[in-house]
């Protein structure tokens, strides 16, 4: 699914459907927006089913897994062998916190070994939330203005008689709580 479309770019910026002059454009800086936000957040944002392996020697009642928020939970194993023939029963854990992703063992911890947890679960977004969708955007319009204007990694410029200088920031700094908002928590819980 893309974080946004080109429909909703143009709409921010009051642009009529029917002009398709810069459409191909604003759909390749979607892509490459998506790309960037997922990386900086260092998560994928589309709802998928999941497998995942963790080393039980690194978690003791809970797990933080990497792609929120959890829809539900298939199986989690915890077996040392790497079998994994038997799931726990579902009682012996809870969602903790979905959005973040969090899983909580109750009245049990996780055996000590290398990837003897294994979970699948569903994780992600079926829908962009609005405010990530409207960074998504806004970073859009920021790159195209950016290359409109041969920006694109220019520290300064000089013309005739006057230098210009130019701050290249990743994202407008207004957009950083949103950002920070999604990028995944990762370690120890």
């Amino acid at each position: 699914m893309p974080i946004t479309t080109t429909a909703a770019c143009k709409d921010f910026r009051g642009i009529a459907a029917e002009n398709t002059e810069h459409d191909a454009e604003l759909d390749r800086l979607i892509v490459a927006v998506q790309a960037f936000l997922e990386q900086e957040c260092q998560r994928t944002f589309d709802q998928n089913v999941v497998t995942e392996y963790y080393n039980g020697s690194d978690w003791r009642d809970r797990l933080i897994v990497s792609k929120p928020p959890i829809i539900g939970i298939t199986n989690i194993w915890d077996d040392p062998a790497r079998v994994y023939s038997t799931p726990l029963d579902s009682s012996l854990y809870v969602i903790d916190d979905a959005d973040a992703g969090v899983i909580r063992l109750d009245g049990i911890t996780f055996s000590s070994g290398l990837r003897n947890i294994k979970i699948t679960y569903t994780g992600g977004y079926t829908a962009t939330p609005d405010d990530l969708e409207e960074a998504a955007i806004e970073l859009v319009w920021a790159a195209r203005m950016k290359g409109d204007q041969n920006l694109v990694g220019v520290r300064s410029r000089s013309l005739a008689d006057s230098s210009t200088q130019f701050l290249n920031l990743a994202w407008p700094l207004d957009l950083e709580p949103i950002i920070s908002k999604y990028r995944l928590k990762t370690g120890v819980a």
